[in-house]
């Protein structure tokens, strides 16, 4: 399979910049059924466990299904769920031989992150499948998974993070990312707080009325609006997801006869991707992963850990990317005093920041630190987690899960 080589070697690269010439990968009717039977998932943090729980909701429907995510924690098959299952290599490659003819074809070489997205969308309409749901890379308006141009957009919520290609303002990040779609006819918002702050820019940037602007959260009358990451961003993704699929499902006419006029009901606590706020065990110590990689989602990681666990202290593993602002970050974990912060030595995950410049980043503060090494974390006796990258929960569970 000469064609998955190629395709794995094109992780090495960041290039993803042919967004003008990818829709020539489909015809004109391809790009209807894109735009109808897609779902667009973006936003800040989020967008994994929403897009997955989604996915549950709609396959439980009886709907066939493709999810697009990423990154991927071990094995980039993760990437491509069909009907929750990863795509097999086989498949990966069939895809990937028509994407090496259209680069041939248009004397291009596709990036890493475009070549698994053509591979996913082609594999949807080849199968003709219902719903396509994709999770945005970077961003909106410039990412690759504009070119669905999809009709239904969910946002989960907005907060620093790319802020060099998005934007310094919490607006500028906004617009990038509403705009992932030129055919919005429905679009859902995870957050009480974007929902308060800028509904009306929403509505007027999209052109869309009330009736096609959905809240994908519980309303209450507490003058309390909640920060923009919920007090449980795990049951925030949920509803979200929750709403996403009654929204899609009731622009389905032609299934009628399926459950979506009944109430959905079944228990989405038991749906979450690996590496969002995993818990490896609880006994004899607590040991619990997560991939939050910005400021924010760093805040709602410890809004839940306190939520789900009284600890009066805990040893605090953590590793960023090299292109994270990885100051702000510290910020969050240095206003907590029940942590014992260790560095991870260096090469430990792809793309981290090396170690040498968060220690001198600690002392340069005056913040007290010590090194230490994932086979530590592993088999450490004492409540711990790991803290700060995908690549780094993902380097975990691939060795020692």
């Amino acid at each position: 399979m000469d064609s998955l080589h190629y395709l794995i070697q094109k992780s090495l690269s960041n290039s993803n910049k042919n967004l003008e010439i990818l829709p020539k990968f489909f015809s004109k009717d391809e790009h209807r059924i894109l735009s109808q039977r897609s779902v667009s998932i973006v936003g800040t943090n989020g967008k994994t466990t929403t897009a997955t729980i989604l996915n549950e909701i709609l396959s439980q429907q009886g709907l066939k299904s493709v999810l697009f995510t990423s990154p991927h924690l071990v094995k980039l098959n993760e990437r491509i769920q069909i009907n929750q299952k990863s795509i097999e290599d086989l498949e990966l490659d069939e895809g990937m031989q028509r994407v090496m003819l259209f680069e041939e074809e248009n004397n291009i070489v596709l990036g890493y992150f475009e070549s698994i997205f053509l591979i996913a969308t082609k594999y949807f309409l080849n199968h003709d499948f219902e719903v396509f749901i994709a999770e945005a890379g970077i961003g909106g308006r410039l990412d690759t998974t504009s070119i669905l141009n999809s009709q239904t957009v969910c946002l989960t919520n907005i907060g620093f993070d790319h802020t060099e290609l998005l934007g310094e303002t919490l607006e500028e990040i906004l617009y990038e990312k509403i705009l992932i779609s030129k055919n919005v006819r429905n679009f859902i918002v995870g957050s009480k707080k974007v929902d308060k702050d800028y509904k009306f820019l929403i509505k007027e940037s999209l052109q869309i009325e009330d009736d096609h602007y959905f809240s994908g959260f519980k309303k209450n009358n507490s003058k309390d609006l909640i920060n923009d990451i919920s007090k449980n961003f795990i049951k925030s993704n949920q509803e979200t997801a929750f709403e996403t699929s009654k929204v899609f499902l009731s622009n389905l006419k032609q299934y009628d006869n399926l459950k979506k006029n009944s109430e959905l009901s079944f228990d989405v606590n038991l749906i979450k991707p690996d590496g969002r706020f995993q818990v490896i065990k609880e006994l004899p110590e607590l040991k619990i992963i997560d991939g939050a990689h910005n400021p924010s989602g760093i805040e709602a990681f410890f809004e839940l850990l306190d939520q789900s666990y009284n600890l009066e202290k805990i040893d605090c593993y953590i590793g960023f990317n090299q292109n994270k602002d990885f100051g702000e970050m510290l910020k969050v974990i240095w206003m907590r005093d029940n942590l014992n912060i260790k560095i991870l030595e260096d090469k430990t995950f792809f793309k981290q920041l090396e170690s040498v410049t968060l220690e001198k980043h600690f002392i340069s503060n005056n913040q007290d630190f010590s090194k230490s090494t994932l086979k530590e974390f592993h088999f450490a006796k004492k409540p711990s987690i790991l803290l700060g990258s995908l690549y780094l929960v993902g380097e975990y569970i691939k060795e020692y899960k």
